[in-house]
């Protein structure tokens, strides 16, 4: 029997085996040649064989067929081992993290550079912004201090101005900036505008909360956002609510009984617990506010074994936070009953739940 090769079974089967994304095998001149033949800019990705994020994109970003679909259509892209065949180059234009991916055109002028891995939509958005001399770093700055306020101009100057202070270690007030620039440009916006869908990125990017005024905003006029939105509205209000009561189920989120409320009702009646996962979370977080630690441990351990892994995890790598009492009965407690469930876990779980483990024990 003939061995199916990896090519056909990605044929057979529709898999990302193989990236989507076109790297050729070619050398730094024959791209130029190449680029030159198809119009085309030359798409150079410095990576290492140890660089964990150079292999993420490889596996998670390349394959996927809209990122291949749009380098194909602007580059020639190829893979230059920034530490073997390809130092020399590495060096001429400086790298010094990676991965750093290099746009150049055919008389070798630099378009463009990026630093660091990003999901695939970031990362398209960033390319494109970068391709842009309309969205330059100081074309951006100038459109926003000459007053213009378009979905467009504060999505790609937000999103520059954070990646910059990633990229250059420019801080969280950078970040912050850049955080603010979208709240200012919301309350300025009408209802209407509010549930455009060239404004989603307000909500998908900008939230961090499901108590931030955007969100309140989302929940309040769910049903009114266009069919087209729906899914993105479900995700983001989906996402928020549940880091929101993983923050109270952790006690990482400072908890207020009437906000707690507000988002328990809200995910019942937005049909976010319609398969009855939070149920148990619900009770984890009501018992643990009336503040008998005794009551809470009892409910802890009858209940474990019905939560989700998820749930365990968040529950055992945070009993630290969750028991915050001098009383060395309870805290001995708590140390028993985690202890308890070391063996089942899994390995990386593991290591969280023993670091908070010994928090935990340092006043016993």
């Amino acid at each position: 029997m003939k061995k199916i090769t990896l090519l056909a079974l990605a044929a057979l089967f529709g898999l990302p085996g193989l990236a989507q994304t076109n790297f050729r095998d070619l050398t730094y001149d024959e791209a130029i040649a190449t680029a030159k033949a198809e119009n085309k800019l030359v798409f150079m990705d410095f990576y290492t064989d140890w660089c964990g994020p150079c292999k993420r994109m490889m596996s998670d970003v390349f394959p996927l067929k809209s990122v291949g679909d749009y380098m194909n259509a602007k580059f020639v892209c190829i893979k230059i081992n920034a530490e073997k065949e390809g130092k020399e180059l590495a060096d001429i234009y400086k790298i010094k993290a990676y991965p750093t991916f290099i746009a150049i055109d055919t008389d070798k002028k630099i378009v463009l550079t990026k630093v660091g891995m990003a999901q695939a939509d970031d990362f398209i958005a960033q390319i494109d912004r970068m391709l842009d001399p309309d969205r330059s770093p100081a074309r951006m700055k100038e459109r926003y201090e000459s007053g213009e306020r378009t979905p467009e101009l504060i999505s790609s100057y937000a999103a520059w101005i954070v990646e910059d202070a990633y990229e250059n270690h420019g801080g969280e007030q950078e970040t912050k900036k850049a955080f603010q620039m979208v709240q200012d440009y919301f309350k300025g916006l009408s209802e209407a505008d509010r549930l455009a869908p060239a404004n989603l990125f307000i909500y998908e990017k900008y939230a961090q909360k499901a108590t931030d005024e955007t969100i309140r905003f989302m929940a309040a006029h769910r049903k009114d956002f266009p069919q087209a939105s729906q899914a993105t509205v479900e995700q983001v209000l989906g996402k928020l609510y549940h880091y929101q009561l993983y923050g109270y189920l952790t006690a990482t989120e400072e908890y207020d009984a009437a906000t707690y409320e507000m988002i328990k009702r809200e995910v019942n009646e937005q049909g976010f617990n319609k398969d009855g996962s939070y149920d148990l979370v619900f009770r984890l977080i009501e018992c643990h506010a009336k503040g008998d630690l005794n009551a809470y441990l009892d409910l802890c351990e009858q209940i474990y074994d019905q939560l989700s892994e998820e749930t365990k995890g968040a529950l055992m790598g945070n009993m630290s936070h969750l028991i915050q009492t001098d009383d060395a009965t309870v805290r001995q407690r708590a140390s028993k009953f985690v202890r308890s469930k070391l063996a089942d876990m899994e390995v990386t779980q593991m290591y969280f739940t023993v670091y908070d483990l010994m928090q935990l024990e340092k006043k016993l």
